[in-house]
């Protein structure tokens, strides 16, 4: 709960000079690519979060790493390092997509079905939400052969299940 705290307080601001900048792409990128490492990469992890190893040696590591970035923006990144919040970083990245998602009208759907949607079927089920929700949807399709047949859509924190396997257990509890 604290970590998710931190991520929209961080993300807030982080956006808020991200859009003042012009550069909120920019950004996220870097802060998206700081957060795969983080994740993926386990001695990055180690070394970076190792309470033993001076701040400036992990900036250093932080500065080759993405040499190629702005400086102002490698500043937001080497802020979130002095103040100790990286390990909050996939928070503030997932908080980050939040504030850009509102501002922009974009909602995030997950969408679960038993095999693959062709390009047809996603682009009238993305036209299909957005006329009933007036916003622009970024659409996230998996795939889950337990559900058997239907689908389940995931939007925000309402969940639609049109799936055949809570049908039948509707039926089998009726």
């Amino acid at each position: 709960m604290i970590k998710s705290q931190v991520g929209k307080r961080y993300a807030k601001a982080i956006f808020d000079i991200a859009e003042a900048k012009n550069q909120i792409k920019e950004i996220y990128e870097l802060l998206n690519s700081a957060m795969e490492l983080y994740k993926k990469d386990i001695e990055f992890k180690n070394f970076i979060i190792n309470p033993l190893i001076d701040n400036e040696k992990k900036k250093v590591v932080l500065r080759e790493i993405f040499e190629n970035s702005d400086e102002d923006n490698l500043n937001i990144l080497l802020y979130i390092l002095d103040k100790k919040r990286i390990n909050c970083i996939k928070y503030i990245v997932s908080e980050y997509l939040k504030i850009y998602y509102a501002k922009n009208r974009i909602l995030n759907v997950e969408a679960t079905f038993t095999k693959e949607l062709t390009e047809e079927q996603k682009k009238k089920l993305i036209e299909k939400l957005s006329q009933k929700t007036g916003k622009e949807i970024n659409l996230d399709v998996k795939i889950d052969k337990n559900i058997l047949g239907g689908g389940i859509l995931k939007i925000g924190d309402r969940v639609i299940d049109g799936s055949i396997r809570r049908e039948l257990n509707n039926w089998k509890k009726s």
